[in-house]
C-alpha cells in the first residue's frame, strides 16, 4: 500500500513536471496532479447504479430514489451494498433520519452472506433525541458504533440534513459530523484492542478485518434518507 501511495505521488510530481516544460497554467497543472484524487459519486440521484443488496443480491423494493435521495422508505428491504471496494479513502455524503430513527454507514464490508455488521466498521445515524433505546454515548449518532463516542454532540434536529465525512487512511480513521471531527481512531492500536474486546464484536472473528471493503447503508427498520454520495481514493 504505501509503495502505490509513493509511486502515486512521484506520478504526480512527474505529471507537474512535464506540465511545467509545456508550459501550461498553474490551474492546468493542479488539475494533472490531482487527477489522481478526484472525487466521484456513489450515487447518481437517479438511479441505484453501482450498488445491491448484500453480497451482490438484489436490491430490496423498499430502497428508491426520491426527489433525488437515495431513501430506504420502509423496513425490510436489506442493506444497500457498493458494488464497488474501498480501501483507504475519504467518503462524504448528508443523511436525515426519521423521527425515533437509527440506521448506519458501514464501511470495510466483507464479501459474504452474514450480515454486513460482523465485519464492517459503522457510522451511527440516529435520532439522538428520541430514539427510545440510546443505551451509552457510543450508540449515539456519529459514533463508531460500540466503540467510539463522539467528543461532543454535532447532530441537528431530526428532519435536517447532516453533512458525514469518514476518512480512513492507513489505519487511521476519523468521523466527522456537520464540519466537526468528532471520532478518531487507529485500528489495532492498544485502545482500539481493549474496546473491541469490551464490545458486542468481541466475538466475531471477521470484525474490522477486511483491508479492502464495500460501503453499507443499514436497514435497521426505519426512514432514512441520503444524497451527495461521493467518495476518493486515497
Amino acid at each position: 500500500m504505501q509503495a502505490t501511495k509513493r509511486k502515486a505521488k512521484f506520478g504526480k510530481l512527474a505529471a507537474v513536471g512535464l506540465a511545467l516544460l509545456s508550459g501550461v497554467s498553474a490551474c492546468e497543472r493542479a488539475a494533472q496532479a490531482d487527477a489522481a484524487e478526484q472525487w466521484r459519486p456513489l450515487f447518481d440521484g437517479e438511479t441505484l447504479n453501482g450498488w445491491t443488496g448484500v453480497n451482490g443480491s438484489r436490491i430490496g423494493d423498499a430502497w428508491q430514489v426520491v426527489d433525488g435521495n437515495l431513501v430506504l422508505t420502509a423496513g425490510g428491504a436489506g442493506d444497500l451494498v457498493s458494488a464497488e471496494k474501498f480501501a483507504d479513502f475519504e467518503l462524504q455524503l448528508e443523511w436525515k433520519i426519521s423521527e425515533r430513527g437509527n440506521s448506519g454507514i458501514i464501511y470495510r464490508v466483507a464479501d459474504e452472506d452474514a450480515p454486513v455488521w460482523m465485519s464492517g466498521m459503522e457510522y451511527q445515524v440516529l435520532d439522538n433525541a428520541a430514539y427510545p433505546e440510546l443505551e451509552k454515548p457510543s450508540h449515539s449518532a456519529g459514533a463508531l458504533f460500540d466503540l467510539y463516542a463522539p467528543s461532543e454532540e454535532a447532530v441537528r434536529p431530526t428532519g435536517e440534513f447532516n453533512s458525514t465525512k469518514i476518512r480512513v487512511e492507513d489505519g487511521r480513521v476519523e468521523h466527522w459530523l456537520n464540519g466537526r471531527m468528532i471520532v478518531s481512531y487507529q485500528l489495532w492500536s492498544e485502545d482500539w484492542r481493549a474496546r473491541l474486546a469490551d464490545s458486542k464484536f468481541s466475538d466475531y472473528q471477521q470484525f474490522a478485518r477486511t483491508e479492502r471493503g464495500h460501503i453499507a447503508l443499514q436497514d435497521h427498520g426505519d426512514k432514512v434518507w441520503y444524497r451527495n454520495i461521493k467518495i476518493r481514493e486515497l
